[in-house]
């Protein structure tokens, strides 16, 4: 359960085998491919390496598609098909244009009924609206003094444009309107007939020719001979649309199969795209996942016997430039917790992935603060409803169901349920009448949680083999000596326990050890032999300063724990005192019951979002501060699925 230890695999082999290569890691969803041009920083080599940019497959599958256009169906979804080595680029062009020959000129057909449809509609609407004003086509089409324009748009857009011409000389005429759309006829003055273009084309005005409607109209009922050539095209096109229908059904099997095949070697190509290609051999890099390797080390030489494979780690890297992408794995419980720690930002690789203590913390302390059983199944029953209408993110569902399931526990450890305490119920301890022990868990919870940052802190030190500040830090080992040592003084302070020492004797080694922190730098160079960039020595006693005030400042922050687990027992009591003051009125009864009902609905939505900040705000500023770094860019590997299909009208 951590950051998952990435390998940069290059392999290198001939075109025909490395088309199978780059297919089955699409298929297998955990390769993300490194440009050629960060891996090679020699200009001369790079000046003989060739990539490709654009994917051939995307205008086949455009082609392809077209027997579900024509024939009036959505296109399939596409689903991963085996292949074999005879099935290329050629290959697939060549099965393509036998297929898709006779149908793509029935599409050309279909597209240029469609043309000449729209056409026709807007001749007969224009024709209509004229009829009421007693013209005809070819009239307006003969105006001196005026320039005619005639065409389609929006409602909105037709609203704009009423607007931006009141001052301008020309008249906007609205001749129908459908649900969408409005037909206008525009009237302009000759002279402005630059800027009215202008204007149109700002609001995507489709116009259609008046002089083309009126020389397609021959003598008699222009609206008839209209009507009548709609009707054609429409039994045209239902025409074509069954012929195409008929082929499909017949042979349905076979072109989804290889609408399938092409969409795989379309996300083949996308996997490739910046490959190199060097005197024949193909060259593809990318990140996998370590435990990945041994899989994909079998594929390769049962698949590709002639394909050359390089592995390196990511500490030998002689390159420099390529961000190390973080791939997280972890159960499916703290797995919805890393969208939390996202929210701040994901690990660098090779950081500590905070995402298994963040799961735990998190839910301990939202339901440490709100602690009510019947609260508690009221934000699981949101929490449920809010994830299946997909309001909320299918994580941060599952992260608000297991809050609420703290908040049940807590609450029967409480004896609270919807507000109502009952101290001889509780398994534990009642916030009201055990305040001090509330406050006083509060606080040790503060203590553990700062430590366990720390520790944090030292671990990552280690990793990076800097002993003088895991040592001799604020944050190290010398600094939690001092927040230990001082916490301990403290408590032997106020509570008056006996110890075997003076007291003065423990303040007197937690100055010592600041001291060490202030020497930091100094004595990393002469006990550790450590080359270190020292730093001014009035920065260090600043920043002893500061880590010593962060100490108390952060254990107060938690004080908030307790603080909210009141602040809910006095709403509840407020909600429960209101609603019985209404109880002797007329109908008090339902006024009661109103009130709790709304007062109840307001705890649970306003303090259960303010306890989830508040909790947030002591993940990401006590805990995180103390040893994440965070700045990570996600593993991305090729998939299968893509955002849409590129389709060819």
């Amino acid at each position: 359960m951590a950051v998952m230890k990435m390998i940069a695999l290059t392999m290198v082999g001939p075109h025909d085998e490395m088309e199978p290569v780059a297919r089955q890691m699409v298929l297998s969803g955990g390769f993300q491919p490194i440009p050629l041009d960060f891996l090679v920083n020699d200009r001369r080599l790079r000046s003989r390496v060739t990539t490709e940019s654009e994917n051939p497959y995307d205008d086949l599958l455009g082609r392809i598609a077209v027997i579900w256009k024509v024939a009036g169906e959505r296109i399939p979804d596409p689903e991963p098909v085996a292949l074999d080595h005879g099935f290329n680029l050629f290959s697939a062009k060549l099965t393509v244009d036998q297929v898709t020959g006779k149908l793509e000129a029935w599409n050309q057909r279909r597209v240029a009924l469609c043309e000449e449809m729209e056409k026709l509609e807007a001749a007969r609407n224009f024709i209509e609206a004229l009829e009421n004003l007693k013209m005809k086509p070819g009239e307006l089409a003969e105006a001196q003094f005026i320039l005619p324009r005639f065409g389609r748009l929006s409602i909105e857009n037709f609203n704009r444009l009423v607007e931006s011409t009141s001052d301008a000389p020309m008249l906007t005429i609205e001749l129908s309107r459908t649900h969408e759309n409005v037909w206008a006829l525009v009237l302009i003055v000759q002279g402005y007939r630059e800027g009215a273009g202008k204007i149109l084309d700002a609001v995507y005005f489709r116009e259609f020719s008046i002089a083309e409607i009126a020389d397609q109209l021959s003598e008699g009922d222009p609206l008839h001979q209209v009507s009548d050539a709609i009707a054609q095209h429409r039994r045209d096109l239902v025409e074509l649309e069954k012929e195409a229908h008929d082929l499909l059904g017949e042979r349905r099997a076979e072109f989804e199969n290889l609408f399938s095949k092409l969409y795989t070697m379309q996300r083949v190509y996308d996997l490739c795209k910046g490959r190199g290609e060097v005197s024949g051999m193909y060259v593809l890099s990318g990140w996998i996942p370590e435990d990945t390797y041994e899989a994909i080390r079998e594929m390769l030489e049962r698949d590709a016997p002639l394909t050359t494979v390089i592995t390196e780690q990511v500490s030998n890297m002689a390159y420099t430039g390529v961000r190390i992408p973080t791939m997280l794995r972890n159960n499916k419980f703290i797995r919805s917790f890393q969208d939390v720690v996202a929210m701040y930002s994901l690990p660098s690789y090779g950081e500590i992935d905070p995402s298994p203590f963040v799961a735990i913390t998190f839910v301990l302390f939202f339901g440490f603060m709100f602690g009510d059983a019947g609260h508690g199944i009221l934000l699981w029953l949101a929490a449920t409803y809010l994830g299946r209408k997909r309001i909320l993110s299918k994580s941060l569902s599952y992260v608000m169901k297991c809050a609420s399931c703290s908040s049940i526990v807590f609450g029967l450890m409480y004896g609270s349920f919807m507000g109502m305490e009952n101290e001889k119920l509780a398994l534990w301890i009642s916030p009201m009448h055990d305040t001090g022990t509330l406050f006083g868990v509060a606080i040790l919870s503060g203590i553990v949680v700062i430590s366990v940052g720390m520790i944090l802190n030292m671990v990552v030190r280690y990793r990076e083999r800097d002993f003088g500040r895991l040592l001799f830090d604020g944050q190290g080992l010398a600094g939690m000596f001092v927040y230990w040592g001082s916490a301990a003084a403290i408590f032997v302070s106020v509570w008056g326990v006996d110890v075997p020492f003076p007291v003065d004797y423990l303040w007197y080694a937690i100055f010592a050890v600041l001291m060490l922190s202030v020497f930091r730098d100094a004595l990393a160079r002469l006990l550790l032999r450590q080359t270190v960039h020292s730093e001014p020595a009035a920065l260090q006693v600043f920043e002893v300063l500061h880590n010593l005030m962060n100490y108390f400042t952060n254990t107060a922050s938690f004080v908030r724990l307790a603080a909210f687990a009141l602040n809910h027992v006095a709403l509840s009591f407020a909600v429960m005192t209101i609603s019985r003051m209404f109880e002797d009125l007329p109908a008090g009864i339902i006024l009661k019951g109103l009130i709790l009902l709304v007062g109840n609905a307001f705890i649970v939505g306003l303090e259960g979002l303010i306890v989830f900040i508040q909790v947030l705000r002591l993940e990401y500023y006590e805990f995180f501060g103390k040893f994440y770094r965070g700045g990570g860019n996600v593993f991305k590997p090729v998939t299968w699925g893509r955002d849409r299909t590129p389709q060819k009208s």
